[in-house]
């Protein structure tokens, strides 16, 4: 087949917050967002290779760039050489072709670097996965965040029954607030609870030390409950009594003062110690991992959301939670008591868009989400996950971690790589939630059977969850550092292990 080439062209400079990570990249942990999609039946390169240059390199002319420096940054060049046939590969899988050998095959690409003399993605059309084919698509950060790679690649699917299918609409950074009877009683609450949260991580710190420093603590904390919780129920009560435009107004007032708890709840944690100690603890290596398990039925997850008044995402993330726990417990590594394991989450900072940028970039806030580890039940970690998100969704922390993550990007490298380690050692790794296409589709004419993705870590973490829902079916995967990690197959059966029990629990 003929080169699709493209004629050198000007410079455009590659903004701060796209930037950062080719600065961040490192052989241990490469910044490239990976997916994997595989199909009932083959995929024909000839007309893949048709649908990429039409969708994607007709659309996007980052997919031709290389990144130069030019004056004191970097910018996005025309590769003058471009060939399409050198970034979408054709690869037999070897037998006996199962996911085994997909898996493989994926963790091999994970740790794989990118040429820097080309634009900074490939695509692997896999062929005689199950009968089928598989597409393994890496694609470098700078280019893009990856929730909008992850919208790149449902753009060279089509719907199964030809017509056209409604996209998941994720996307905004403005706070979101559960509608509640009271909010002058959820913001006492929203403060109970940190003064609550704050002494029990006192008192456990004093009681190592002596007893008698563990009741000195305690008082105090006590003291300040009690005068909080009066203080909520008189504030109640007298909002309780204001009717009309009064009423609306010290609800209004009290709304916005929870948002702004709750931001400054994250800002400390974010600033406070890192939870992530002690957990896969030591330099990552080279080589990655890649697994992913059967998929669950949504309708499944979204009943236990809808009959517990919690979310889809929230009744995962718990599903995740009692995985690692589960995982710890097996390899002997669990805490004795309760305690939170920080995560990174990405959010888009931009309301969902049918028509992304030409030049798409990064448009997306890191997020630190403590999930709750060592609770007795599945219902216990769930209300707990749900507080947590909620908390995150009303407030401005994802404006706020954005604002840090430009800051480290217009940094000198001797401030910013610092700042940026620190900030990714709050962390274990990165936990994301994928809604993808509600109904099947199809690539290249192929039906698409299952999609998983995961995002890049960085610094020293060691693991990226994802988990992806697509066409009625939800598939959570685990990519690890093969050093520090080496059994993600072991988190697949933890993961299959909490779901099964979970799913034979009755409900009211």
């Amino acid at each position: 087949m003929p080169n699709t080439r493209k004629l050198a062209g000007p410079h455009r400079r590659i903004p701060a917050q796209d930037s950062l990570w080719l600065h961040l990249d490192r052989p241990e942990n490469r910044m490239v967002v990976t997916s994997v999609l595989w199909t009932r039946t083959p995929v024909d390169p000839a007309r893949l290779r048709s649908v990429v240059s039409d969708r994607l390199l007709a659309r996007y002319p980052v997919y031709f760039q290389r990144p130069v420096p030019h004056g004191r940054g970097l910018s996005w060049e025309t590769d003058p050489e471009f060939d399409l046939g050198e970034h979408l590969l054709v690869r037999d899988l070897p037998e006996p072709a199962d996911q085994a050998a997909l898996e493989a095959f994926v963790a091999g690409r994970r740790g794989a670097p990118l040429d820097p003399r080309r634009p900074l993605w490939t695509i692997d059309l896999v062929r005689g996965y199950r009968g089928g084919s598989a597409l393994v698509c890496r694609t470098h950060h700078a280019m893009a965040d990856g929730i909008r790679l992850t919208q790149v690649l449902f753009s060279l699917l089509d719907p199964l029954d030809g017509e056209t299918a409604p996209h998941a609409k994720v996307g905004g950074a403005g706070p979101h607030r559960e509608a509640v009877a009271q909010p002058v009683v959820r913001l006492g609450a929203a403060v109970l609870r940190v003064l609550g949260d704050t002494g029990a991580k006192a008192q456990q710190q004093a009681a190592r030390v002596h007893p008698v420093l563990e009741s000195a603590v305690a008082l105090p904390v006590l003291g300040a409950t009690a005068v909080v919780g009066a203080t909520g129920a008189v504030a109640g009560f007298v909002s309780s009594a204001l009717s009309g435009g009064p009423r609306r107004a010290v609800d209004t007032v009290a709304g916005a003062a929870t948002t702004l708890w709750h931001s400054a709840t994250g800002a400390g944690d974010l600033l406070g110690p890192s939870t992530a100690t002690g957990v896969w603890d030591g330099e990552p290596g080279v080589e990655k991992t890649a697994a992913w398990g059967d998929p669950v039925p949504l309708l499944t997850l979204a009943r236990i959301g809808h009959e517990t008044g919690t979310t889809l995402n929230d009744v995962c993330t718990a599903l995740v939670a009692g995985a690692l726990d589960r995982y710890f417990a097996a390899q002997g590594t669990a805490r004795p008591e309760p305690s939170d394991l920080g995560w990174l989450i990405p959010v888009s900072l931009s309301s969902f868009d049918d028509e992304l940028p030409a030049d798409l970039g990064n448009h997306f806030s890191l997020v630190l989400a403590q999930l709750p580890l060592g609770r007795r039940t599945f219902a216990e970690r769930l209300a707990e996950v749900h507080r947590r998100v909620a908390r995150i969704r009303d407030s401005f922390e994802p404006a706020l971690t954005f604002g840090v993550q430009y800051a480290i990007a217009q940094s000198p490298a001797a401030l910013g790589l610092p700042a940026s380690r620190f900030f990714a050692g709050k962390a274990v790794g990165v936990l994301t939630n994928v809604p993808g296409p509600r109904t099947p589709m199809t690539l290249a004419g192929a039906r698409v059977e299952g999609i998983v993705g995961w995002a890049p870590c960085s610094g020293h973490q060691a693991i990226t969850i994802c988990i992806f829902s697509y066409a009625g079916e939800v598939r959570f995967g685990f990519g690890t550092d093969r050093k520090l990690i080496p059994d993600p197959e072991a988190l697949v059966d933890a993961l299959a292990k909490e779901f099964a029990e979970v799913s034979r629990v009755p409900r009211a």
